[in-house]
């Protein structure tokens, strides 16, 4: 009979049996048989507030890629890194202001007198003027300018014998001013174009970051939803265990060959893991919060839990530390990104330097200049370049002391230092990630190992300890501590293996590898 007892409570060990809370709808999504209703019955929602069902909802079973494409489409980081992405793209198409023509115009008009007595004039002038220029700049750092004018000036005069003059003055010139120190050259020229440039490409590989942090993230939050349903698994089956031996217990203690004294150490343990086992209820519900804010999933009366694969397959690949630090090295978007901030840089120190020339600068201009007394004259000896100017200049300026531009030097490269100096760390950093992703793989390799041998063990120890008690020689509460010691092997094989799928996504992560791994394109 007592044999019989221990073949029962041996299988019930290894049986895992569903409970009929929250947590089995979470864990498989079927509540257990003795649930259901019978046929022909009603059967009405609950309606004790307490009941986690009553307000969470059924779990929504998703798997992983469904959550990562969720987390990617809705992602406000994400989203936020795509407008940077295209707010660049605009900040580029801002300096081909450059490129462009200048187009301005101006008409004049005056008129004066002048008069020997008050109010008794003697002569006046009137005159108007049309001018207009188009200029642009050239890659060279100089400018281009193409003028046009039109002046018209008629005096009269209010003596006898003296005559009324007028005239008119038209000029078509072409002038360029080249920078031949300060300001010269193609590389000032495009230096706005190639700092946006370089803007962009950092926000580009902030949106890549961004993306590899998104999705890390969502798998971490997963692994916690699994470890959180594993944990109740786990110990709802430690629970049906102990209600089982409590059953049996009731049973031998009714029949007289058990003491009544072996009762309360069972339902010591059953109050007990009853407890557990809501509080793991709790942190499964906690964990489906907190993966459905990682991918932007709504939340609400009736729509709270998740239910996702507890499959915990590992998978053993050669790890060479080395190899990966210099992975890590090539793939990372910091470090991409401290070096267009160096190039950046860069750029800044070569304007501000060129700061440090003199201005000197030359200037041309050549074109027909013509004055007739009448507009169609002027305009036959424009058209035939009967009168021409040709003039040039060369100024030079210069600051004695630059304190402006010998400073702003200075700290523009302790800036770029700087920058140095953060990518040294960042290189530091993402070298002590790695190197503890594969140390937390390596362990997790041997934990497992240790924490199989463990719980076999444990078992074992169960089976001995169950024998014990048959022939009197142990009590429940022996027995009952060796159940938790079998429940506390296998939570801690299920805790390694977590930790070895974390450090495994943090290695691709790290590698640049997450996204593709997960078929994820950024577009």
């Amino acid at each position: 009979m007592r044999g019989a007892v221990v073949c029962s409570i041996i299988s019930v060990c290894a049986a895992s049996v569903a409970h009929a809370d929250v947590l089995s709808l979470v864990l498989d999504g079927d509540g257990p048989a003795s649930a259901a209703p019978a046929a022909g019955s009603a059967s009405a929602p609950p309606t004790d507030p307490s009941d986690l069902i009553a307000w969470a909802g059924q779990p929504k079973p998703i798997s992983l890629p469904e959550l990562l494409q969720l987390a990617i489409r809705q992602s406000p980081t994400l989203a936020n890194a795509k407008l940077d992405i295209a707010v660049a793209e605009a900040q580029i198409a801002e300096t081909w202001e450059r490129h462009d023509w200048t187009l301005q115009a101006q008409a004049t008009a005056s008129h004066t007198g002048a008069a020997i007595f008050s109010g008794i004039p003697i002569s006046s002038t009137t005159s108007y003027g049309l001018t207009a220029d188009v200029t642009r700049l050239l890659p060279t750092g100089g400018t281009l300018d193409l003028h046009l004018s039109s002046q018209y000036s008629d005096t009269g005069i209010a003596i006898p014998g003296i005559s009324e003059s007028s005239y008119w003055n038209d000029a078509i010139t072409g002038s360029i001013t080249q920078p031949l120190l300060k300001n010269r050259g193609s590389d000032l020229y495009n230096a706005a174009e190639r700092k946006a440039d370089l803007s962009r490409d950092a926000a580009v590989l902030a949106r890549r970051l961004a993306a590899l942090q998104t999705v890390e993230g969502v798998i971490s939050d997963y692994w916690d939803l699994v470890l959180a349903e594993q944990t109740v698994a786990i110990t709802q089956e430690s629970l049906d265990v102990a209600k089982e031996r409590l059953r049996v217990t009731q049973v031998e203690v009714s029949s007289g060959r058990s003491a009544q004294s072996e009762i309360p150490a069972v339902e010591q343990t059953i109050a007990t893991t009853e407890e557990q086992v809501l509080t793991g209820e709790l942190a499964v519900l906690d964990a489906s919060l907190a993966l459905r804010r990682a991918v932007g999933m709504e939340m609400g009366a009736g729509d709270v839990g998740l239910r996702v694969s507890t499959d915990l397959g590992t998978r053993d690949v050669p790890l060479d530390l080395g190899s990966l630090i210099q992975r890590t090295y090539d793939a990372s978007p910091q470090l991409a990104q401290l070096a267009k901030q160096d190039s950046s840089a860069g750029i800044d120190i070569e304007v501000n330097d060129n700061g440090l020339l003199p201005q000197l600068d030359l200037a041309l201009t050549v074109g027909p200049n013509v004055t007739d007394n009448t507009f169609g004259s002027t305009a036959k000896d424009l058209a035939e370049v009967k009168a021409y100017q040709i003039g040039g200049s060369l100024t030079f300026s210069r600051s004695l002391h630059q304190y402006d531009v010998r400073y702003r030097s200075t700290e523009l490269r302790d800036a770029r230092q700087k920058i140095r100096v953060n990518a040294v760390d960042v290189r530091l950093q993402l070298a002590q990630a790695m190197s503890h992703a594969v140390a937390t793989i390596q362990l997790a390799k041997r934990r497992v190992v240790l924490d199989d041998r463990a719980v076999a063990l444990a078992k074992e120890n169960v089976r001995i300890e169950t024998d014990r008690f048959q022939v009197g020689r142990s009590t429940n509460f022996d027995v009952m501590l060796r159940l938790d010691e079998q429940r506390q092997a296998e939570l801690r094989k299920v805790q390694a293996l977590i930790d070895w799928h974390k450090a495994e996504t943090m290695m691709l992560m790290l590698t640049g590898d997450l996204l593709p791994s997960y078929g994820i394109e950024l577009r």
